[in-house]
């Protein structure tokens, strides 16, 4: 049985890269044992793309010889790394360098926006492009336009797409069963658009309108943590938020079943596997009017655009959503016939890789 060696980060961190590693490592490839290297530091609060925190740079020099240890110990028949486009890009270049002398095939995964990152920026791309092109044997890019935007810098020869998934059994449910609740996944942080949420709930209860939101996700830092406590405290929000942390597994996906309405008012995305797990759980969704957004939602008729950062455009969609049941419930089925993101997509195309590098 020929091994793939995952290397990237795993839960804890509340994101879709460590998701989505999780996911692609739950895959049944046949033939194929997985085994994995975890390069997050297990805090729930760690995000990928902040600035890079330099009072961990012994501790990243660290793991990269322990990564190189697991390899010369392991031996995988394959490497498949995933690397995002803030600042933790450095470490993972110099990782990816390192794992490149077994000259073992290398997938690299490559989990970025288009632009606003640190890896972004057009002179860093012309490098980030030679490395990525120099080490790894393919590079899987999240979608179509990001493959559009990427080809200059990576070329076409080793570039693929392959999207962001969810197991959709996973999420299976009956619509007439939901409660007429919201749903918010995501970090409480002003770039996922959590306070412009907040903000919105303050106008519902200022007009008399009541809902309930759960909540999944975890602040940033502490203290805007203790800036959320403060503020449900203030305006009396606690009938409208229901907070449950960060949550996994058959947790998170009662949530998805039951709750009939995702809130997703994010101000940057890549390809959020979070609208993905909303359609496979046959959700009607409220989001942000961002390019990301709007490419998985485009001609889907499950959802209502707000523009991004309008807080009386989103509260005003709330209202509209629990004043016209009927349209909800509309939405709700259009998701249930969107087929579009299931593992079984990406297993093929992940298998059509293996074959393209004679692994098969």
């Amino acid at each position: 049985m020929k091994t793939i060696a995952f290397i990237g980060p795993l839960p804890l961190p509340l994101g879709g890269v460590a998701v989505i590693n999780q996911s692609f490592q739950q895959i049944e490839f046949f033939g194929y044992e997985m085994i994995h290297y975890d390069t997050s530091n297990q805090n729930i609060r760690e995000n990928l793309y902040s600035k890079f925190p330099w009072r961990n740079v012994v501790r990243d020099l660290k793991k990269g010889s322990a990564i190189t240890k697991f390899i010369e110990e392991e031996k995988p028949d394959l490497i498949n790394i995933f690397i995002t486009s803030g600042y933790s890009i450095l470490r993972d270049l110099l990782y990816l360098k390192k794992m490149s002398k077994y000259k073992i095939p290398i997938i690299l995964h490559f989990h970025s926006k288009t632009k606003g990152e640190f890896g972004l920026k057009p002179w860093r791309l012309k490098i980030v492009g030679k490395l990525f092109n120099k080490y790894a044997d393919k590079i899987i890019l999240l979608s179509k336009e990001h493959q559009v935007y990427f080809k200059s810098y990576f070329g076409d020869k080793k570039c693929t797409v392959v999207e962001n998934f969810v197991t959709y059994s996973d999420f299976n449910n009956e619509i007439e069963q939901k409660l007429d609740q919201f749903l918010f996944v995501g970090r409480l942080t002003i770039e996922k658009g959590f306070f412009d949420l907040l903000e919105a709930c303050k106008q519902l209860k200022e007009n008399n309108i009541k809902c309930k939101i759960n909540i999944v996700g975890m602040a940033g830092t502490e203290n805007q943590e203790l800036e959320i406590q403060k503020f449900v405290k203030k305006y009396e929000l606690d009938e409208y938020l229901q907070f449950h942390g960060a949550v996994y597994g058959d947790e998170k996906l009662t949530l998805f079943k039951r709750s009939k309405i995702l809130i997703f008012p994010s101000h940057f995305e890549n390809s959020p596997v979070v609208l993905k797990e909303a359609i496979a759980a046959k959700m009607a969704i409220i989001a942000s009017d961002i390019e990301a957004n709007t490419n998985i939602l485009a001609n889907k008729g499950n959802h209502l655009l707000f523009q991004t950062g309008n807080v009386g455009n989103l509260s005003k969609k709330i209202i509209e959503a629990i004043q016209n049941q009927e349209k909800v419930n509309s939405m709700c089925l259009a998701s249930s016939q969107i087929k579009d993101y299931d593992v079984c997509i990406a297993k093929q195309k992940m298998e059509s890789i293996f074959q393209e590098l004679n692994l098969a």
